[in-house]
């Protein structure tokens, strides 16, 4: 009688057309692992978007990622010029730049027009950023395009838990920052100096060359360079799917802009020249001059 009432309370319990195997794969160990870390990577993933999106969020406003800002490159003047078009297209939009440099915005907008000529219409705000060292490369003797990717993606989860933008504008290329951007719930644009890695580079680790991103030490051992073909590889890959997080693709040459197109495998990458300084050159006499006429 016992029996018979356990059989009666398994065929209860039993979905309608299972088969005994069948329920026992469900309740299978690895199925109920699964099951779990199922769960536990989704409330991780919430726990993370909860945390970005809890800095407080400025409506019609651009946050312009540039962690360093006292280089004095054409990179630094190709951010004042994106802020400079940014205000005159957009006069009501506030502006912040995300660094590291201890510099107020009044600090920043003088130093923009005398060292650039680019001179602001308002004095943007400023958002410190205190992680900066992650993005460093002189800290990652080894893996170092890993090392900055992961610092890039901690430093943007800094600057829009501080500040939450519209838009997220990066100046400087950190793409591993972007999907960090999306999941606040912001826009990404961008402009591309320089891809991090690009197929000129995988190319000279897969024939082995001698170069400066690939040691001699590698490039003697067929282990290592495989090895180091696949880094690379696998890398590219990671570096193109975070890129295709970016709404607004901007590049400073064809040729930056041909390896973002086949490393992200997008078509939205716009050619947008460098700015360059030439109202100093009319100041250049063109007479008493040796050599002939100029044609």
């Amino acid at each position: 009688v016992a029996g018979a009432a356990g059989v009666h309370a398994r065929s209860i319990a039993m979905p309608d057309g299972w088969t005994d195997e069948e329920f026992e794969v469900l309740r299978s160990p690895w199925l109920v692992f699964g099951h779990f870390a199922l769960t536990c990577v989704l409330f991780v993933v919430w726990g993370v978007c909860q945390w970005l999106r809890s800095g407080p969020e400025v409506p019609n406003s651009v946050g312009f990622f540039h962690p360093f800002t006292s280089d004095g490159g054409g990179g630094e003047r190709v951010l004042w010029c994106a802020v400079r078009e940014i205000q005159r297209a957009r006069p009501d939009c506030q502006c912040v730049i995300y660094t590291g440099d201890d510099a107020s915005g009044e600090e920043l907008a003088r130093r923009a027009k005398e060292r650039f000529g680019v001179e602001l219409r308002t004095v943007p705000g400023v958002v410190k950023l205190r992680w900066r060292g992650l993005v460093v490369p002189e800290r990652y003797p080894v893996l170092t395009m890993v090392g900055q990717a992961i610092g890039g993606a901690l430093l943007t989860a800094e600057a829009v838990t501080s500040y939450r933008p519209t838009v997220f504008f990066d100046t400087v290329g950190h793409a591993f920052g972007y999907p960090v951007a999306r999941l606040a719930g912001c826009v990404v644009a961008c402009y591309v100096h320089y891809p991090t890695i690009s197929s000129d580079m995988i190319a000279r680790v897969a024939t082995r060359s001698d170069m400066y991103n690939n040691r001699p030490a590698v490039a003697r051992s067929y282990l290592l360079s495989a090895a180091k073909l696949a880094y690379y590889r696998l890398f590219a890959v990671a570096y193109g799917a975070c890129g295709r997080y970016a709404a607004c693709v901007a590049a400073n040459s064809s040729w930056t802009a041909a390896h973002l197109r086949r490393l992200w495998r997008v078509d939205r990458v716009r050619v947008v020249y460098p700015p360059c300084d030439v109202a100093g050159l009319t100041d250049f006499s063109l007479s008493d001059r040796s050599g002939g006429d100029i044609q």
